[in-house]
């Protein structure tokens, strides 16, 4: 084997393999820092929310005269079967919950020192699909999102614009104190639910602040049983939707079909078209990286290609005294695969030094984001690198039985 590779390695082009080292080092380090940031996509939301996941958009019906003049009449705009059904099939929609309300009163009771709070609220409920059930308390303290009607406490998100409210507005006007996220689960909250037979008193415990709703959330099977409990001859009927979008799909269809269904975005879904910006451009950098590790694998093709046409006569001659095509290919079966090794190994090593410096700005942008292992990113590596070492040595395999038939 020896003799073989030092007789078959002259005219080895240095030039030639260095600047596939360089051309396909580059296109392999764009390609596992894409596909690295794309199994991280799913823990990116765009903006700092940390309870509810990003990708959702909360859709209503226009409030009209007409609607103005049913409300008196008792009916309330509310979607039904049918319009479901075709936000469902929609490709940029991977599932829609519907809001169910409270169709009872409630009172909330704050006091903060001497001061007692007491203000009239609604509840409402989301699929617990929609809501991260890996968050604390305000405080730290661990909390499982569910209760009961016979639970003595029950969990709740507030909107963080309710939250400004009391410490910009009504704190500052009234002389109380103001109230930090950490300091929020201090201050006790009571819940009054009134409904058949009589009214209940509940304390609630805040989970956290959300930018996404404008409402106060409780559990869905706190919500569907204390309906049944406090309000059972009230049918509810879904006049929200929240709708989880499909990233990979575009979402310009989306926001086409509502617009032309009248239908109104609540809040702000610019993370929602952040989110399909940033999902295509991973697609684009993925493709340009592929550009260079396949125009990196047509360079190492041609190099080895014009080493074996120039080596023919002692291949020719090695066959004719003995030597098999599968002893004469081995030795550039070898160089190909030593080659392909060194840049996949060279691409993963200095991808998973630098993509850490890429995740940190995905954090800066959603404090809640977590970065996946980097476990992919080497099978990745591992693949590809057995693929094109694969696809060489079969073209290698070809062309030294071609130059000895």
């Amino acid at each position: 084997m020896g003799l073989l590779f030092r007789l078959l390695r002259q005219n080895i082009s240095i030039v030639q393999v260095l600047g596939f080292l360089l051309v396909n080092l580059i296109g392999g380090i764009i390609v596992l820092s894409g596909i690295q940031a794309a199994v991280d996509f799913d823990n990116f939301s765009g903006d700092d929310d940390q309870l509810l996941s990003g990708g959702y958009v909360v859709i209503s019906k226009p409030v009209t005269s007409v609607t103005t003049i049913g409300n008196m009449f008792g009916l309330r705009p509310s979607f039904n079967d049918r319009e479901i059904d075709e936000l469902e099939s929609l490709s940029a929609v991977s599932s829609v919950g519907t809001f169910v309300s409270s169709e009872f009163k409630v009172k909330a009771a704050l006091s903060i020192g001497q001061v007692n709070i007491r203000t009239d609220i609604f509840l409402e409920a989301v699929p617990d699909e929609f809501i991260k059930n890996d968050f604390n308390e305000v405080g730290g303290v661990q909390r499982k999102w569910s209760a009961s009607p016979h639970s003595d406490t029950i969990p709740i998100i507030i909107p963080r614009n309710y939250y400004n409210l009391y410490n910009f507005g009504f704190a500052t006007s009234h002389g109380l104190p103001q109230i930090s996220d950490d300091m929020l689960g201090v201050f006790p909250i009571k819940l009054y639910i009134r409904g058949m037979g009589g009214v209940v008193e509940y304390d609630a415990v805040v989970c956290g602040l959300t930018n996404k709703l404008n409402t106060i959330l409780v559990p869905m099977d706190f919500m569907q049983q204390a309906n049944a409990l406090f309000a059972p001859d009230v049918t509810p009927s879904p006049s929200r939707l929240i709708l989880a979008t499909d990233a990979s799909q575009t979402q310009d269809s989306l926001f086409d079909f509502l617009r032309d269904n009248e239908y109104v975005i609540e809040g702000d879904s610019s993370h929602v078209r952040l989110q399909a910006f940033i999902h295509n451009l991973l697609l684009v950098v993925i493709a340009i990286g592929f550009v260079f590790s396949l125009l990196a694998f047509f360079l190492l093709v041609i190099s080895i290609l014009l080493l074996i046409e120039k080596n023919k006569e002692k291949i020719v001659n090695l066959y004719s005294i003995g030597y098999s095509v599968g002893q004469v290919s081995v030795v550039y079966k070898l160089m190909v695969v030593v080659v392909d090794f060194v840049v996949w190994c060279f691409a993963a090593i200095l991808t998973a030094v630098v993509y850490p410096q890429f995740s940190n700005l995905m954090q800066n942008a959603s404090p809640d984001f977590r970065p996946a292992s980097l476990l992919p990113l080497f099978l990745v590596a591992t693949g590809l690198f057995l693929l094109f070492a694969f696809m060489h040595a079969v073209i290698v395999d070809m062309r030294i039985r071609k130059q000895c038939s």
